[in-house]
Formats: structure tokens, C-alpha cells, sequence
């Protein structure tokens, strides 16, 4: 029964969490994210009328759901995420709704699911902030408009079908400009002094390592193995060596604030080596709730797309009472601790932290997977550090001095630090930093003026490194640096570069493909003020803006492409042939009479004269010939030059006569290889006879493995109509349909024929296998050992993908016994798998 009360998040998790709290009088369903959006297939952006959003519905089925369970609610709660996207949900769920329901909508936002922030949310429901769906709305259409207008001019010059995108294309250029610092790098040698010394006397035993500090009191540059060697020779030759200066100094090491979007992804990324949308989608999962036993699911993070670093002060509170009782009075500071965010962080947000820090990572551990608890644990004890006591240190420095047999004086230095009171870092330490000196206690029994003895010295060749590429972590740092980007985009960022192949990933480092540096190096070029990361920083700048309310966003919009299509404009004209040259070709091909008839292949219409005509147009207005269009004339030109009897010269007097005549080669050659690949008369009645035989098949559903799509009806017509179209089929193209013709053989009258057409080889099956091949004896005896198991080992499932023993040999047997041949893989496979199970000394007995 529908229910006078009804809440809308974004997520099915997120309903099930909120329902825990709120009870049977609200219904609760889920938008699955947007509801409306711009369109897929077009523009969906009105320029001329203010930049008007055309937005289209999603998810048509869940609309209608939504507007069923609207109608009879007296309340409509929108309950999407505290954010600029969330608020954005809301408002076009509100747009979508209003027709279908007489009930009043409200507004309530959270930033974690407890019982406490929902009931709260409830109790003071609010109205949708326009200032943020406005934000959202022109990140949208500039996005689009980056997107429709830039990515043509990269089809043209470098591939169909790659695109740019605003704030994406800034990021590639971090990479690509970083792996041209890398390969520019020219190493400079040098070289490091490292001693052992022992205190009090030669045989104390009570050694310690120092390091070259100074030359006559100045650093020192010394970059050649003979002025190393012999800086080496003057120490080891130096008569004494004693303490000239000790400095004890205390230290404090403050706790690091709580985790905020970036800092989370970038310490999930170096510590625990995970993607920034792999640690997203694992925040999403603990924000939304997880299952803890018969109490239900429960939110355990606060909301983790976020940049402000405030903690409430009953979070606060609390993390400060349990640091009191389960790790002691002295750690937790008289006052507590406060950290700043960023002026263009939003204050109303908190930072990333456990909803309730008593629920430790030890009390999780039964009800999270390895991912979630790791991530979970990262999270929580950066929050319970940042509210803990700063750390006590002792840092001891010890200088040794000696004059060497080159009358120079060498000064070498020890630093170690030694922890006295480990406050923040008993719980959160990040490894590498601060590693101590193998021999602090050494150190503090020094005295100034004690001889020190030499037991060892050494020097060593070192060079100067490039800078390192960025990881996800450390490019995701740099974007925020910047100012590029926000908590709610970071992890789309360094995907969607990842995803267009632009750039990709070795060894866990971002490296830029060699499509991506053409893109880059093409749109930086012909686009400079547009991908500048000063101008994208302040892009964003305008969008937070919009959002405080301070920039109206059409006008923001307007004043963007204003600039914009003089950037378009001057990067369409690089190349572009100067304006007598494409006049006087245009003057030429207007001379033409006959123009050929227009010609369909496949959905496209070829007309000659129409498409002369436009670009004539547009030239007269605008005054320019694209380089894409220039192309396009001078095959016009080559394919009329009958008729063009003063082409040779005006080509001559305007420069393009080298242009015409590799044009000229260009047509001449592709006319050559349709020609070799083109079908004759008894090709195309083979043919169509070929094809005839599958007009009443019955095509199998599309099946989905992994990433791959196999659809036989789609494949088969694509053959189809490349053949009917008048082009020879590859060999490999028939060999793929004889394999279909074999799959479908019960569905094709009088198969024997089209065998016989297609030359089907009685042995091969729908696999490109064999159905009659020879037997094995090896498989034979592998398969039957195999028979022989009782216990299979448990599926194992590692990452995607999900080991299964007992499923794979069941194939593999199934496959040998209806006669398909087993490839030495496969084989292979079956060798691992019988040595898993069976002992070697015991021939066929399974393993215990």
C-alpha cells in the first residue's frame, strides 16, 4: 500500500540503510542516480536561447515508479547526496514529479546514515539550494560544449571517435608534460662519503655512522671519480677525528588531520595500492551501510566526497573519550584539536571519519571484505590520530671533524631522532618517515672534543634522478594543488584518461600513450588558453561561485564562450589553406556542369553538388576552408579535372599543385585497392545465394562474457551488407560464417548445398575446431585421473575473475568427448591441475 510519505535517494543500499531508521510509515525508493540528463546522441545545449539545457529522461521505468508511489503522497522527501550532484538529483526529481503528485516536496540532507543525522535531517527538511543544481547545470553544459565542439577537430586531425574534455584534457597534459621532463632529464653524477666511527677507543665496539656534511665549512659538489678517490684517500689519511659539536634538540610531530577526498584517495593509493574510483566505490559502500549481523546495515563513514576538514563537535567528543579510555589520559591533548580547510572548502561539510568511533576495525572485521576493512581502517585511524596528542621527540646532531692529508677540513654529521612519547603515532604512522639512527644510545654518551676512531670509509657513485611519474595519488595531488577539479570528480578525472587509452598504467605509474600525446600536443597547440591549468583552476573558481551565490550562471556561460569561440575559431583556421588559394579552387569546381548523381552506401548519401554548395556557403560568410574541407575539395577536383580544363594552372599560380597531385595518387591507389577487393557478378550471385540460406534462422539472444558482447544476428549482418555492397569477404570473414552456418545447420534447409558454397570442411565444427580429432592418451589419462577426485577445492575468486577447479576440468572433459581437440594451453591446464591433486608416487590415488 503506498504510503503518505515518500523518500527518494539515489541508491538501493542507501534506501535499505534510511529505511532501518525511519520505519513502515515511509516508503522508500531509489532514483538510481539521474533521472534526467543531457542526451547521449546530440548536442542537448540551445546556445542562442541562454544556453538552455535540453534535458531527456534516463531511466523512463523507474520515472514511472516514482510518479506512481508520488501521487498519493502527501510528502516528497529528496534525500540525494550533500553535494552539487545530489542537489542537482533532487531538483530534477522535483521537475520530473511535480505533475504527477498534489504533495509538498522537501529537501533533507545528511552527510552520514545514523539514526541521530536521519532523524535529525527529517525533523528540519529544507528546500532545494538553486545556487547548487545552477553550480551543477553550468558544469554540465560547459562540459558539453568542450566536449560537441573541441572533439571534431581532433577527429579530423588525429582519429574518429576520440574525444577531449575540459577539465580531463588539463590532467593529460600534467602527465604528458611530466614524461617530457622525464625523457629531457640529463643525469649529473656525484657522489656520497659514508664512515663508521667507534667511540672512546678503536676496540670499544660501540660503532656508529655519520655521512660527509661539509668541505672548509661549505657544502660540497664534487661530481668525477678522480676528485672522489681522492677526497677519499685525504679521510681515510686524516691523523684525528673528534666530536665538534653535539645540539640535543626536542621536536614535536602534530597529528595530521582527518581525512578529506583527496588525501583519503591518495593514501589509499600509496598504502594500499588502490585506484581512486576503486576507493570511492569501497567509500560509497561503508557510507551507504553495511550489514553488521541482525541489526541491519549501518552507515560507518560520514559522506567521503568532501573538503573541509571540520569534525563535529559530538564526533569530536566521543573520539576524544575513547583515546581516553582505551589508550590513556596523556594522549589526548588539553584542547582539542582544530584543523583549516581551504577558503573554497564548504564548511557545512564534515571530514571523512567513522560515524562511531567505538566501532573499531577489530569489531568490523567479521562483517567487511579485505577491501572494505582496509579502507575502513585507513579512514578510522586517521581520524582517532587527528584528535590524539602530538608526538615527543629528541632529535640528537653530532659533528665530527677532521683535517685531511689535503690539509682540508672535513666535517661529517649524524642525525638520529628518538620517539620519547609516541602520542598520534601509536595508532597512525606512515612507514618511510623519520626512520631513526641504528645507534641513538651511542650518540648520547658523545662529549664534545672526544676522539672518534675510523673503522670504515667508502664512497659512492650516485646520479640525479628524473622527477617520478605520477601514480593516481600523486596526480590527484597535483590536480588539487591547482585548483583543478573537486572532491566529487578527482576519481573521474584519472579514469577517463585511463579509459580513452590517452594514458595508461605500468607498474602502477601513469604513462601517456602515443595517441595521447598527439591529443595533447594537438589541443595544447591549437586550444592554448583553453587547456591552461591556470584557466581551468579558475573555471572552477566561477563554478564555486555560482554556487555561493555571487555569479548568475547564464551570464558565467556566456561571458565563457564568448572567449571560446574565438579560441574555436583561430584553432579551425591552423592549417587552413589562405584565402586566395581556397578561392581559386572554389572558383574552379563552380565551372562544373555535370555533377555526378547522388549515391547511397549504407545509411550515408553521397551528393557532390549539395556538399560543394555548403562549403561555398560558408566560405562566402566566414571567409575559411577548413583543412578537412580543403581535403575534401581536392578529391572533388581530381574526381571532375575533365571538366576543369584551367585546374593544372590555377593550381600552379595558388600553390597547391603539389597538394592536387598527391591527392591526385592518393585516389588513383584507393581505387586500386577497391578494384582488388571488389566483388564481380558471380561473386554477388554466390552471394546472395549464400545468404539466402539464413533468411528463416532464429538468432541466438546476445550473450555478455566479461567485456565482450557476442551477438551473431549483428555480426552476420555486417557481413551481409559489406557483400552486398559489392566487396570480397576476407578469408577470415568466411571462415567466421562457416562457423555460423555450422551453429545454426538444424535451422538451414538443405545445409548439404551451402556447404558445399561455402566449402565446409565435414570436420569442422562451430569453434574452428576439429569434430573428429585423434585421440590423446595423455589427455585420455589426465581426464580420467581427474575423474577419480572426490573433494574439489573450493571456487577462489581473484579480482573479477573466479577460479573454479572443478568447473573448468567439467568443460574441458566435455569438450575431449564430443571430439574437440585440446590446445597445448588448455593441456597444460590439465598438468597443473592433476600435479594439485594427485601425488606423484601415487600415480592416480587423489591427495588427501
Amino acid at each position: 500500500m503506498a504510503s503518505e510519505n515518500l523518500v527518494i535517494v539515489e541508491s538501493p543500499r542507501k534506501a535499505r540503510t534510511i529505511g532501518k531508521f525511519l520505519g513502515r510509515e515511509y516508503e522508500i525508493l531509489a532514483s538510481i542516480g539521474h533521472i534526467r540528463d543531457l542526451p547521449q546522441h546530440s548536442f542537448g545545449v540551445n546556445i542562442k536561447e541562454n544556453f538552455t539545457p535540453a534535458y531527456v529522461e534516463t531511466n523512463p521505468k523507474v520515472l514511472k515508479q516514482l510518479r506512481a508511489a508520488a501521487k498519493n503522497a502527501k510528502h516528497i522527501y529528496l534525500a540525494p547526496d550533500p553535494d552539487r550532484e545530489g542537489e542537482a538529483i533532487a531538483w530534477h526529481l522535483e521537475e520530473s514529479l511535480r505533475k504527477a503528485t498534489k504533495g509538498d516536496f522537501h529537501r533533507v540532507t545528511f552527510h552520514e546514515i545514523t539514526r541521530n543525522a536521519i532523524n535529525r535531517a527529517f525533523q528540519d527538511p529544507s528546500n532545494i539550494n538553486l545556487n547548487l543544481v545552477n553550480a551543477q547545470q553550468a558544469r554540465r553544459v560547459l562540459d558539453r560544449v568542450v566536449g560537441y565542439q573541441v572533439s571534431p577537430l581532433l577527429w579530423s586531425r588525429i582519429e574518429k571517435g576520440i574525444s577531449a574534455g575540459r577539465v580531463q584534457t588539463v590532467a593529460l597534459r600534467l602527465v604528458c608534460e611530466r614524461e617530457r621532463e622525464i625523457q629531457n632529464f640529463e643525469p649529473k653524477e656525484y657522489w656520497n662519503f659514508l664512515v663508521d666511527f667507534a667511540a672512546e677507543s678503536p676496540d670499544s665496539g660501540k660503532i656508529f655512522s655519520s655521512k660527509l656534511f661539509k668541505i672548509n665549512d661549505e657544502k660540497f659538489d664534487i661530481d668525477n671519480e678522480e676528485d672522489a678517490s681522492a677526497a677519499l684517500k685525504a679521510i681515510k689519511e686524516a691523523g684525528k677525528y673528534a666530536v665538534s659539536n653535539i645540539q640535543v634538540k626536542p621536536r614535536k610531530r602534530y597529528a595530521p588531520p582527518p581525512f578529506i577526498t583527496s588525501t583519503m584517495q591518495q593514501a589509499a593509493g600509496s598504502l594500499l595500492r588502490f585506484s581512486a574510483s576503486r576507493t570511492m566505490r569501497l567509500a560509497q559502500q561503508l557510507y551507504e551501510g553495511v550489514e553488521l549481523g541482525s541489526g541491519g546495515p549501518v552507515g560507518l563513514i560520514t559522506y567521503m566526497r568532501t573538503d573541509s576538514v571540520n569534525i563535529a563537535n559530538e564526533a569530536q567528543e566521543s573520539c576524544r573519550n575513547y583515546i581516553a579510555s582505551e589508550l590513556g589520559p596523556e594522549f589526548v591533548p588539553p584542547t582539542p584539536n582544530r584543523f583549516k580547510s581551504k577558503s573554497s572548502a564548504q564548511e557545512a561539510h564534515e571530514a571523512v571519519r567513522p560515524t562511531d568511533v567505538t566501532l573499531t576495525p577489530d569489531k568490523m572485521r567479521n562483517f567487511l571484505d579485505s577491501n572494505q576493512l582496509r579502507l575502513y581502517t585507513l579512514i578510522w585511524k586517521r581520524f582517532v590520530a587527528s584528535q590524539m596528542a602530538p608526538a615527543q621527540q629528541k632529535q640528537t646532531t653530532v659533528d665530527i671533524d677532521t683535517y685531511g692529508s689535503d690539509s682540508r677540513k672535513y666535517q661529517f654529521r649524524t642525525v638520529a631522532t628518538v620517539t620519547v612519547f609516541p602520542g598520534f603515532m601509536k595508532v597512525y604512522e606512515n612507514s618511510g618517515q623519520d626512520s631513526e639512527n641504528e645507534a641513538p644510545a651511542i650518540l648520547a654518551e658523545l662529549k664534545p672534543g672526544m676522539p672518534c676512531f675510523l673503522k670504515d670509509a667508502k664512497n659512492e657513485q650516485k646520479f640525479t634522478e628524473p622527477p617520478p611519474r605520477y601514480s593516481e595519488a600523486t596526480l590527484i595531488r597535483e590536480l588539487e594543488i591547482n585548483g583543478i577539479g573537486r572532491p566529487s570528480t578527482y576519481a573521474a578525472i584519472v579514469n577517463t584518461i585511463q579509459r580513452r587509452n590517452y594514458v595508461l598504467r605500468e607498474k602502477g605509474r601513469l604513462v601517456p600513450s602515443e595517441l595521447g600525446f598527439k591529443v595533447n600536443d594537438f589541443l595544447i597547440h591549437s586550444l592554448p588558453e583553453l587547456f591552461q591549468v591556470g584557466f581551468t583552476a579558475e573555471m572552477e573558481n566561477r563554478l564555486d561561485k555560482i554556487e555561493e551565490g555571487d555569479i548568475e550562471w547564464h551570464q558565467m556561460l556566456k561571458e565563457f564562450y564568448d572567449d571560446f569561440g574565438l579560441w574555436l575559431d583561430d584553432a579551425k583556421k591552423i592549417g587552413s589553406p589562405e584565402t586566395a588559394k581556397a578561392q581559386g579552387l572554389l572558383d574552379q569546381l563552380g565551372q562544373i556542369k555535370e555533377w555526378a548523381p547522388k549515391e547511397k552506401v549504407g545509411r550515408r548519401t553521397y551528393d557532390d553538388k549539395k556538399f560543394f554548395d555548403s562549403i561555398k556557403e560558408k566560405f562566402d560568410e566566414e571567409n575559411i576552408v577548413t583543412v578537412r574541407q580543403w581535403e575534401a575539395l581536392l578529391k572533388l577536383a581530381v574526381k571532375y579535372k575533365n571538366q576543369l580544363p584551367g585546374l593544372a594552372a590555377i593550381a600552379a599560380e595558388n600553390g597547391f599543385a603539389e597538394e592536387l597531385n598527391a591527392t591526385a595518387v592518393e585516389v588513383e591507389n584507393r581505387r586500386r585497392r577497391q578494384e582488388a577487393t571488389a566483388a564481380d557478378d558471380s561473386d554477388k550471385e554466390k552471394y546472395a545465394r549464400i545468404f539466402g540460406f539464413f533468411d528463416n534462422v532464429t538468432w541466438q539472444d546476445v550473450i555478455k562474457k566479461g567485456n565482450r558482447t557476442y551477438d551473431d544476428k549483428k555480426f552476420f549482418n555486417s557481413l551481409k551488407n559489406q557483400a552486398v555492397n559489392g566487396k570480397l569477404l576476407s578469408s577470415k570473414q568466411l571462415y567466421a560464417l562457416k562457423n555460423i552456418a555450422i551453429k545454426y545447420k538444424e535451422q538451414i534447409g538443405n545445409f548439404d548445398e551451402l556447404g558445399k558454397l561455402l566449402e565446409i570442411d565435414e570436420s569442422q565444427d562451430e569453434n574452428g575446431g576439429n569434430s573428429q580429432a585423434a585421440a590423446n592418451p595423455e589427455v585420455e589419462k589426465l581426464l580420467d585421473g581427474l575423474s577419480k577426485v572426490e573433494t574439489w577445492n573450493p571456487p577462489v575468486k581473484k579480482g573479477r575473475r573466479t577460479f573454479d577447479d572443478k568447473s573448468f576440468y567439467q568443460s574441458l572433459s566435455d569438450q575431449y568427448k564430443n571430439g574437440r581437440t585440446l590446445s597445448p594451453r588448455q593441456i597444460a591446464a590439465l598438468k597443473k591441475m592433476s600435479a594439485k591433486y594427485f601425488k606423484a608416487e601415487d600415480g592416480d590415488k587423489p591427495q588427501s
